[in-house]
């Protein structure tokens, strides 16, 4: 596998930056255009407020000239000169309704027509109503605000009377005089009627767009470099939030699998150790520490060894080895070493597997105890047939001779003896028979307390032979169970019979149930004070024809192995010389228990 590329984040993937993309860009873009159409709208909406205030400004001073003054044509035509030299005023004028020119700012369109005049029927009924239009002249934007010029309306003239009315002379050249410069006459009415609230008359303001056009570029290109930026910023912010639950989302992964790795290691059933390239310890698991029986400090020397091989092979190696520990003694080991590399494939250490071989001896030997009885069962089937019908015959015999001679005390007695041993032999037979034959079981719901009872009475002659005490404790709540009650009894009698053999007159026999560890099993002890049994032998008391009573046939315990293998159980004896033996069986069971717990110890004494 090629190592993973470091240079580039995990979290800048194609689809994350095309799903930040599809989502900012159209919001940022909307924006964008949004505010672009605001500020046009803004500029706008100032050039009309503008023209509005021109118009306004200037209808207010006409106003005010014609009722004061009796301005003629001339002032209005300077006042509009004057008006238009403000910034960004295109133009004033004012026209008729048939778009005849009658002022304007550039006295040169005076008398001409308007050949651009706009549909006034919006503005024809209303004095107050102003409206605009955007129009190009000689390729410049001009935004053109325009209304009814209404100086006077009717009712100034109802409440001001003319200046001359008063003794005013009006000169040639000054206000008041007609279109054409004459004083007075007919000329001066005519523009009064004209520029009064009686005729339909239009002013138009038009305003250069040059400086909004500017103006409006400028704000475009900051709106654009705004909206770049805070698409860039929110590009940002989201790729590191993204980026943060990707680390959030990472870390808690690392830790769900550091975790699980760990407790992986720290419960696999076989040992690890691992090293660094300068032989330290670095970590070691529970089994490991169990195997070796104590906290390594440093490596042994087997395995620097190990690793100056898998350093000259570049891979695994294995191999059994003999651990000399620190107490007398020696541990087998079946050891595998290899190197921990990293995704560019340099070494960081060492870590080795090993599992106890005496597991495996053990294992092994179980196999050829299995193999042994396996043997020994097909051997037991066909000689046991074979040894009966002699034995039958003997017996026979030994029985005739003796009723024969039985006036004859020797012959008597060794007649006597041919039967017992004929007897033994037979019940080494049954027992060999027993070993071999498959075993049924017969599982039945039973109680503890009749069961125990039951298996006591069969032995109660050999206890009372003896004198020696029988108790029986209850410590588990379990009343019922299912198993082969004519197992368990067989089991039982062998134990007990055992036991009786090995204690002296006034022992004491105890039966304790308790529940396992795990509380689903049930556990029968039975104990006995007697002589005990050699640590050196505690292995061996399972295997057929093993005893150390001469009269003994070595398959009791056997066969009792053999029963509780059976039944899916386990048997566990403990024992200390002279001090007494312990069985321990354990039985896996459904079981039932009582309504109410027990919290005392029953115990019966036979």
């Amino acid at each position: 596998m090629k190592p993973f590329n470091k240079k580039i984040p995990a979290f800048l993937s194609p689809f994350m930056m095309a799903g930040v993309l599809v989502v900012l860009l159209p919001i940022f873009a909307f924006m964008t255009l949004d505010r672009m159409e605001r500020q046009k709208e803004d500029i706008g909406e100032r050039l009309l407020i503008k023209g509005i205030s021109l118009i306004r400004t200037f209808e207010a001073g006409t106003r005010t000239g014609m009722l004061t003054m009796r301005w003629a044509d001339r002032r209005i035509q300077a006042m509009l000169l004057e008006t238009a030299i403000q910034p960004d005023v295109a133009y004033i004028m004012i026209t008729s309704r048939s778009g005849e020119i009658l002022a304007h700012s550039d006295g040169t369109f005076v008398g001409k027509m308007f050949d651009a005049m706009p549909d006034i029927s919006g503005v024809r009924g209303d004095t107050l109503l102003v409206s605009h239009r955007t129009r190009q002249i000689d390729g410049s934007a001009v935004f053109e605000v325009f209304k009814r010029f209404t100086p006077l309306s009717s009712g100034f003239r109802g409440r001001h009377k003319p200046m001359h009315g008063m003794g005013m002379e009006v000169r040639e050249g000054e206000p008041g005089a007609d279109r054409w410069g004459k004083p007075g006459g007919k000329g001066h009415m005519g523009w009064e009627n004209k520029m009064s609230g009686m005729t339909e008359n239009y002013i138009f303001a038009g305003l250069s767009m040059t400086r909004a056009r500017l103006a409006q570029a400028q704000l475009r290109k900051q709106t654009l470099g705004r909206g770049i930026l805070f698409f860039l910023m929110g590009c940002i912010g989201m790729i590191g939030l993204f980026s943060f639950q990707a680390y959030r989302s990472a870390k808690a992964s690392l830790t769900s699998v550091k975790a699980f790795s760990d407790n992986v290691v720290q419960n696999m059933p076989a040992g690890l150790v691992t090293i660094d390239q300068d032989h330290r310890i670095t970590s070691m698991n529970r089994a490991a520490q169990e195997i070796l029986g104590q906290v390594l400090e440093k490596p042994f020397s087997q395995m620097i060894v190990l690793v100056s091989e898998v350093e000259s092979s570049g891979g695994p190696v294995s191999r059994e080895i003999t651990l000399k520990k620190g107490t007398p003694g020696e541990l087998g080991l079946d050891m595998t070493a290899s190197s921990i590399m990293d995704n560019e494939g340099v070494v960081l250490g060492f870590l080795f597997l090993f599992r106890d071989l005496t597991q495996l001896k053990e294992l092994k030997k179980e196999v050829e105890t299995t193999r042994h009885l396996a043997a020994i069962g097909k051997l037991a089937g066909g000689v046991a047939h074979e040894i009966r019908n002699p034995l039958s015959s003997i017996k026979g015999f030994a029985t005739y001779f003796g009723k024969r001679y039985a006036n004859n005390s020797d012959d008597r007695e060794t007649a006597q003896i041919m039967v017992q041993e004929v007897e033994r032999i037979n019940r080494s037979i049954t027992q060999l028979l027993e070993f071999a034959k498959p075993m049924a079981v017969d599982n039945k719901e039973v109680r503890l307390e009749a069961l125990i009872s039951h298996s006591l009475k069969l032995v109660r002659h050999d206890l009372d032979k003896k004198s020696i005490a029988a108790s029986v404790n209850f410590k588990t709540d379990k009343t019922r169970f299912r198993t082969d009650p004519d197992r368990i009894n067989q089991i039982l009698l062998n134990l007990y019979m055992n036991a009786i053999n090995a204690m002296e007159e006034g022992g004491k026999l105890e039966v304790t149930l308790v529940d396992s560890p795990d509380g689903s099993s049930l556990e029968i002890h039975v104990k006995d004070n007697g002589c005990g049994i050699d640590k050196k032998h505690i292995d061996e008391v399972f295997d057929p024809y093993f005893t150390t009573r001469p009269e003994g046939t070595g398959l009791g315990l056997s066969i009792v192995h053999r029963i509780v293998e059976n039944l899916r159980g386990e048997i566990r004896v403990e024992s200390d010389r002279e001090k007494g033996t312990r069985f321990m069986i354990r039985l896996p069971a459904t079981v039932r228990g009582n309504p109410q717990k027990k919290d005392t110890i029953e115990k019966d004494t036979i």
